[in-house]
């Protein structure tokens, strides 16, 4: 009788410490494989811009993490008191991360703001850099870009008007 009742508890012990192990394997892997990461959007009740967690697969590269940060960002918010930023159609043409400085090229259609929009543009590329530094510490500058050209500098056009 004492000898079953003491196989019963090293036979749960034993299932207990198996299920722990799978457990925190499994915990191990998942971390590595996603990033945690927090999205600004505007709030309308506060009057400003807050956090909202994503938790993102991780990519193979710095630019990669940054595409598909930018690109959840484009598709908006999940909680209904943000508000998305940025304008219908916006695309996310490329990224380039160089030394601490991280490069995002926009479409035109960044810029063409709707009468359903609460951000200026300039507001809007604030809460882009917010968004970008925050989640990448390694970075101290964010360059964007619309079409290559940098929006209210005008362009290069060599001698002669390009001919």
């Amino acid at each position: 009788m004492i000898l079953s009742v003491r196989k019963n508890i090293l036979v749960s012990a034993g299932a207990f410490f198996l299920v722990f192990l799978v457990s925190f394997v499994v915990f191990l892997i998942e971390g590595r494989s996603r990033m945690n990461s927090i999205i600004f959007f505007p709030e309308p009740v506060l009057e400003g811009v807050t956090g909202e967690p994503r938790r993102l697969p991780r990519q193979k590269t710095p630019e990669g993490n940054a595409r598909l940060l930018i690109n959840e960002m484009i598709l908006g918010p999940m909680d209904i008191r943000h508000t998305n930023i940025f304008p219908h159609n916006t695309r996310l043409r490329s990224v380039f991360i160089r030394h601490e400085t991280a490069y995002l090229d926009f479409s035109p259609d960044i810029i063409f703001l709707d009468s359903k929009m609460r951000l200026s543009f300039d507001e809007l590329v604030s809460a882009i850099r917010q968004t970008v530094l925050f989640n990448f510490r390694q970075l101290s500058h964010v360059v964007i870009t619309v079409n290559g050209q940098i929006p209210g500098v005008a362009s290069y056009l060599p001698p002669g008007g390009g001919k």
